[in-house]
């Protein structure tokens, strides 16, 4: 539940012209994701993007877990 200060504030932050086009802007943004990528795409992509930062960062140690539950 949500205290009466919380509350409050969502419904200023809901007035908000900026905050709601920003939402709205992650929204258009994150259903863009849900298409379908070319692979060669995505490799250029990974590419370009290893480039801004050249050195790999360290592998983490190998962990062997005795008693694993799911």
């Amino acid at each position: 539940m949500l205290t009466k200060e919380e509350k409050k504030e969502l419904k200023e932050l809901a007035g908000s012209a900026a905050i709601r086009e920003e939402f709205r802007l992650l929204r258009r943004n994150s259903t863009a994701l849900q298409q379908s990528v070319d692979v060669d795409r995505f490799i250029s992509f990974l590419t370009s993007m290893s480039r801004l930062n050249p050195k790999p960062a360290a592998p983490r140690p190998f962990i062997s877990y005795k008693r694993v539950k799911i």
